[in-house]
Parts: structure tokens; C-alpha cells; sequence
């Protein structure tokens, strides 16, 4: 048995997983060795991923699952909970009460760095990571996992497909399957099943219509490098609505294009659609409109669905982002990257930080890379402190994420007076 100090089986809670089946094959994991695992379920998608015992079904709003959540703390305190997605609405709430507690949080996100990472950080991630209050080391440092080496990628994970997979099932059941008390939770907004079917089939033709037409254009991309690229996030991203410092999809667009217009010399911009965006092709019809209507020249606006981010990004000659994860494949080739909201890289050691259209303007007139040993060092800080190898999605992946965690758990401290400390 995995016991505490006080005799008694450790205890963890575990909320909303990633879609597929991680956090039930995670949860009888943490049983096997002798943990007490509890887990909460919100609607019928978490309900169809979760292991048949020693789960909870909620059902109410927001003030009703934090009356609920504190007396399952009162009554059995964890040594930690697990969730995944720091910005979901019933995760914000069981942070802070946590918080309150003085009850670890372990909180799992997709990658910062993909494939074969999963992000892995106590209280949250992105904007709530501890990487936010990132500073350039100086000499030796006193940092949590100093001296730690990083752990290597998992080689050979694919795992979109699959990912599409799962969340198509996820989302299908929970829309078709919960309650109406359910849905007020929802951390996505509810879609009906025909239309949601539609569009995902519509998106998926015109993805693969593009893989097979645009690798002329891509080519000529390689073979004219210096464009400034522009990743877009899908619109409904948590991290544009909860991080962006009041930027957005249609607001950065016409940012760019204005910059592009007022630039002292010509240059070209690329915007690279994400591969989840089902208005991709709304999108780039507003997009080349808005730069005939600025009369910008054809040649110099190109939008593309595919190409390899990281092939990309090496041709650059800059990038500017929201808070897209993509900035990190700009750094790794160490092309110059403007960053408008809130992200774990907004460090001016590493990145160009910017507020206003202006500073999009003049990204377009002058723009440098940062020094390649402070990006380095920010990264090699990542990968230890924030990162652990795995997938959420192949099983393969799965296996070795579960045992990174667990490892990751067993590190950590347990706090017994935690609980007495935070009811005194």
C-alpha cells in the first residue's frame, strides 16, 4: 500500500481529463499502487472516459460545486488533485479552494513542446504556470529541480489523429447525453450533434483537399524565406479568451495587415491556420478581402492550412503570436517572435513583448532575435521544471505519462499540517 506518514492510504482527487481514456487508465493506475483515488465527473463525456468505481457524478452551477468541493476537502483531505486544463470554469474553483487549503494541484495541459511531451506543473498552467515569474539564471541557481537533467521526448508520437478521434466520440456523448444541469458547465459550448457532425466532415475535406494542393506553394515558401508568419489559435481557445491581454483572432489579423500596408518596404506575411479551426475557410476569404480592400498586393498576403510549423518558422524572418504554443518553434530556430498576451514565454529575455498595433508596426521595421544561450536557458528550464514525456492520446504515450506523474507525486512533499494549518 502507498501509505502516508499517518498509516492511512494517499489520497488523490482527480477532476476533468483530456479526452480518451488518460485519466481512467490513470486513475486504476493510482489504485494499483495502493492509492485512494476519488474521482468527479461533470457530464456524460467525462462519464463515458472514467474507471467504474470511486467516482462522484456532479450536477448543479458553479457555487454549488465549490459548496461541494469544500467539504469533500473538509471531510477528506488529498495530498493533491489532478485536473487537466487550469481554465475551465469547475478547475478554476477547485484551484482556489485548494489553494485555500494548502492541498497540492497538479495541473496537465498539452505540451508547451510537442510531440512527445505532456505539460506537467503544480497550481496551473500558462498563465498560472510557475514559469510565468521566470527569470534569466545568474551563476549557480537555487531553483526547485536545479542540477536536474531534463527528460527526453518520447520519440515517434503522432497523436492528432487520435486526438480527433477521441474528442469527437467526447463531444458527441456529452452533447447528446448530459443533463441540462450538466451543461451549464460545459467548458465548450454545447453544438448539435448533426451540425457539429457537418462541420467537423466539411473541415476534415477541405484539410485534405489543401495537403494535396498546397505543397507547391509551401515550396515556395522554403525557397523564399524572410515572411513574417502569423499561427492563429482556434477562436474558441481558453487560452484566447482567458490570456489574450484583450486581443483576438479578428483584431491581430487586421493589425498585421495594417502593418504590412505601412511598412517602409515590402515584405510578406503568411498566416497559418490551426488544424482544429472549423471557420478556416472563413477566415481566410476575410482575410485576403480585408488586404485587396488595403490595397495590399497579392503577392505579399498568402494563407495556408498545412506545412510543418516547425519547417515553417525556420524560414521566417519573424513571428508573432498571441500566446500560441508555436512561438517555440520560432525560438528553437531563433527567429525573432513578438508575444501580445499572456504566455510562459513573455519574458523580454526571450521574446519581443508588445501591447498595442503599434508595436506590430514596428515589429515590421525592426525586429531581432534575443541571444540563443538566454532562450536556451528558458528552455532547458521548461523542459525540467514543466514538462515530462508521454501522450494523453496513444496508448503508448499514455503508459509512460501515468508513470511520470506518479514519479512526479512521490517527489513532492506531503503536506500533513497542511490541512490543520489551513482550517486554523
Amino acid at each position: 500500500m502507498n501509505m502516508s506518514i499517518a498509516g492511512a492510504p494517499r489520497k488523490i482527487i482527480l477532476l476533468q481529463g483530456p479526452v480518451g481514456p488518460f485519466f481512467a487508465e490513470m486513475h486504476r493506475a493510482f489504485a494499483a499502487q495502493g492509492f485512494s483515488v476519488k474521482r468527479f465527473t461533470f457530464n456524460a463525456g467525462d462519464r463515458l472516459f472514467a474507471a467504474r468505481d470511486d467516482c462522484i457524478r456532479f450536477t448543479g452551477d458553479l457555487a454549488d460545486w465549490e459548496a461541494v468541493f469544500r467539504v469533500e476537502l473538509t471531510q477528506d483531505w488529498p495530498e493533491a488533485i489532478i485536473l487537466f486544463g487550469a481554465n475551465r470554469p469547475v478547475h478554476q474553483v477547485a484551484r482556489r479552494v485548494a489553494k485555500e487549503f494548502g492541498v497540492n494541484v497538479i495541473s496537465l495541459e498539452e505540451g508547451y513542446l510537442r510531440s512527445g511531451y505532456i505539460t506537467c506543473e503544480p497550481g496551473g498552467n500558462n498563465q498560472h504556470s510557475p514559469l510565468t515569474n521566470w527569470t534569466l539564471p545568474v551563476n549557480d541557481r537555487l531553483l526547485p529541480n536545479a542540477g536536474t537533467p531534463s527528460k527526453k521526448a518520447v520519440p515517434g508520437i503522432s497523436s492528432f489523429r487520435t486526438q480527433c478521434l477521441w474528442a469527437a466520440l467526447y463531444y458527441l456523448v456529452r452533447d447528446m447525453f448530459s443533463g441540462a444541469a450538466e451543461a451549464q458547465l460545459f467548458h465548450r459550448t454545447k453544438e448539435r450533434p448533426a451540425s457539429l457532425a457537418l462541420s467537423w466532415a466539411a473541415h476534415m475535406v477541405r484539410r485534405g483537399v489543401a495537403h494535396l494542393t498546397e505543397p507547391p506553394a509551401i515550396r515556395e515558401l522554403y525557397r523564399n524565406p524572410g515572411y513574417i508568419l502569423v499561427p492563429l489559435q482556434v477562436s474558441r481557445d481558453s487560452q484566447l479568451l482567458t490570456a489574450s491581454r484583450g486581443w483576438n483572432t479578428k483584431k491581430l489579423i487586421r493589425s498585421c495587415l495594417e502593418a504590412l500596408r505601412d511598412a517602409p518596404e515590402k515584405q510578406r506575411i503568411i498566416f497559418k491556420l490551426h488544424p482544429l479551426e472549423r471557420a478556416g475557410a472563413r477566415l481566410k476569404r476575410n482575410i485576403l478581402q480585408q488586404a485587396k480592400q488595403m490595397g495590399i498586393a497579392p503577392d505579399q498576403v498568402q494563407v495556408i492550412n498545412t506545412g510543418q510549423m516547425g519547417k515553417l518558422a525556420s524560414h521566417a524572418g519573424g513571428m508573432i503570436v498571441i500566446n500560441s504554443t508555436s512561438a517555440f518553434s520560432a525560438l528553437h530556430h531563433n527567429v525573432p517572435v513578438l508575444v501580445l498576451g499572456h504566455a510562459i514565454f513573455r519574458h523580454e529575455t526571450v521574446v519581443t513583448t508588445g501591447d498595442t498595433r503599434s508595436d506590430i508596426k514596428q515589429f515590421f521595421r525592426v525586429r531581432h532575435a534575443k541571444p540563443q544561450s538566454d532562450i536556451d536557458a528558458f528552455i532547458d528550464d521548461l523542459k525540467t521544471q514543466s514538462l515530462i514525456p508521454g501522450d494523453f492520446y496513444v496508448a503508448s504515450g499514455r503508459v509512460i505519462a501515468i508513470a511520470e506523474i506518479l514519479e512526479k507525486l512521490n517527489k513532492q512533499p506531503i503536506l500533513m499540517d497542511a490541512r490543520r494549518k489551513a482550517l486554523a
